[in-house]
Parts: C-alpha cells; structure tokens; sequence
C-alpha cells in the first residue's frame, strides 16, 4: 500500500475516533497496527484481571508460538484453525508449532481432563514480569471440551488465545471474549475485539 492511502486511511480512522470515541478497525484496510493518538481499549469488563502484552515493538507484529506437541490431534486442529482466525490482525502473528524455538514468545497449549471448577473448559494463565508477558499456557479442559461441537470448542480456543495475546474479557455477551462462550458464540474476533489488538500492540 502505498504511502498517500496509509495517510488517506489514518486521518479517516482520527477523525471517527474524535467523532464517535470508539476505535474502529477493518483488518483489510490497513497494513500495520498503529494506533491512533489517545486510542483505549473498549468494552472491557472491570471486575477482569488484568492482562499485559508481549514484549514488542510499538506498531510492529508481535508472533506468538503456540506449541501443541502431546495434544490430541482434534485440539492441535482447532488451535490452528484460531490461529487463522486470530491472524487477520495486523498486530500478533500466531505460528502453531510442536515446540517453541528458543527465546520465542511461547505459550503451551495442554489438555487435562478438568480443572479446579467443574464448569471451566479454558483457561489461560501466564508468567508476566515487570509489566511484560514471558510466557503462557492454555489449558483445554476435555472433560467439557469432549462433549462439544467443534462450534462450541472453537470460539474457547480462539476467547483463550484473546487472554494470551493481552485481552480482557469483553462486557458485550456477542463477543468471543465475553467471559461465556458456547456452541451459538461467533468464534471471530469483532472490529473491537481487534481495535483493542491494535491499542495493546500499537
């Protein structure tokens, strides 16, 4: 793309941010993740732990390991498809791998049958030190995860990597990372879902 165009679409993306106050992103219409000036993240549910980014360079495309090496074949399969699907973002770059090269943004994705609560079929949890992600694993509860479509697995795998890249839960209950997710959630990310990707990273 060139230059006139990253101008031309940077001006229109200020001027419906001062319009509106909200932050809206088209993955097709831009080749990089950069924020515009005094850009927050919206729709964050208050009562969410909070979650920090890999270490990155501001505007640049952060990749992000997902090692899947022991997971059964039907998980190692949807956390590529959430890869995919997780990829249309200018700003994290998810490479699905069987062990994560050395000094790489890593996270692990594990299945165990099930965790400390019953209802939980996803968790993501994380090593952050000084204000920066390290690491990361997922963990895919199969007790649960077993018994549902691959529509219902999806949009937890996709919601649990949101959490690894940064992202909190979101309030709107449409959105694949509000904190329910099941077989009616749309496993792609909405325009906030990535604008917020683009406040975090850019």
């Amino acid at each position: 793309m060139n230059r006139v165009w990253l101008v031309v679409i940077t001006v229109v993306a200020l001027v419906a941010v001062l319009a509106v106050g909200v932050v809206t992103y088209a993955p097709q219409e831009t080749g990089g993740c950069v924020a515009p000036p005094g850009a927050e993240q919206q729709d964050l549910d208050a009562d969410d732990s909070p979650e920090v980014a890999w270490p990155h360079t501001p505007g640049e495309r952060v990749v992000v390991h997902f090692a899947v090496a022991g997971l059964p074949d039907r998980y190692a399969a949807l956390v590529g498809e959430a890869a995919g699907i997780w990829a249309r973002s200018p700003c994290v770059g998810p490479v699905v791998v069987d062990a994560c090269p050395a000094e790489a943004n890593c996270s692990a994705v594990v299945a165990r049958e099930r965790g400390e609560d019953d209802d939980t079929d996803g968790e993501s949890d994380s090593d952050d030190r000084g204000g920066v992600r390290r690491s990361n694993t997922i963990t895919l509860y199969t007790a649960l995860l077993d018994d549902e479509s691959g529509e219902g697995a999806l949009p937890t795998i996709v919601h649990e990597m949101g959490h690894t890249f940064g992202l909190v839960h979101r309030l709107d209950p449409d959105s694949v990372m509000n904190a329910e997710t099941d077989d009616s959630t749309d496993p792609v990310p909405d325009a906030i879902d990535f604008a917020n990707l683009v406040v975090v990273y850019g």
